[in-house]
């Protein structure tokens, strides 16, 4: 039996960001490249092999060459995402880094420009989680690609759609994101609940008194 994906709450990726302080060049770099995970799903080793010239910051998008499957793909970004990338273009361009260089490289004087690993990406998204006070959830590359696909389809793309910017081989891949949402289950639940109350509300306000209903209406009216 297949295991459902791990994925952050909205409430745990704004944890999850206000822990990536940007007050230096490699944590503004840390931050724009798990904004780029939840931003455009991608997986860790594509973060690492993304070159500067991949990233299209007049069109607003992101091509992965050779992904998985050894399969290319070009992923749209939204403004927010778009917002980081451009941010952190312009330290990149201050560090003299061009076009062939990683577009998330090392920066340490001794190591500038050389690629990042999959695990160093690995371990600095689980110290942002651990920092972010994540509990109960090991929170890696990959679990932001999950919020990603679970978020997509939460705002209603379809599943080929989803399947397409993931990059996926197989439709079939993509539906384990299809399982039931707990958060949108939870908030279809309790909106329904509220909307009970307020029959029940409006069933209780049509027997009082004409001139207690006037005179409520006239203060919800004000």
């Amino acid at each position: 039996m297949k295991r459902l994906p791990v994925t952050l709450t909205e409430t745990e990726v704004e944890a999850l960001r206000q822990a990536l302080a940007t007050t230096s060049t490699t944590r503004l770099r840390n931050r724009v490249i798990v904004e780029a995970i939840l931003g455009a799903g991608l997986r860790v080793s594509e973060v690492c092999a993304l070159k500067g010239a991949d990233v299209d910051l007049t069109e607003g998008t992101i091509r992965v060459n050779l992904g998985k499957g050894k399969k290319d793909r070009v992923v749209p970004v939204d403004n927010e995402t778009l917002a980081w990338l451009r941010a952190w273009a312009e330290r990149r361009e201050a560090l003299g880094l061009n076009g062939r260089a990683p577009f998330f490289p090392a920066v340490h004087k001794d190591a500038l420009g050389k690629p990042l690993s999959p695990l160093q990406v690995q371990r600095m998204v689980a110290s942002a989680a651990r920092r972010a006070g994540i509990e109960g959830k090991r929170v890696s590359p990959h679990v932001l690609r999950h919020t990603y696909a679970t978020r997509l389809l939460r705002e209603g793309f379809t599943i080929r759609e989803v399947q397409e910017l993931l990059g996926h081989a197989s439709v079939a891949t993509t539906q384990i994101y299809t399982h039931v949402d707990p958060q949108a289950l939870k908030e279809k639940v309790q909106g329904k609940r509220e909307t009970e109350a307020e029959k029940i509300a409006r069933a209780l306000l049509e027997h009082l008194p004409p001139a207690v209903r006037a005179a409520l209406r006239e203060v919800l009216d004000e």
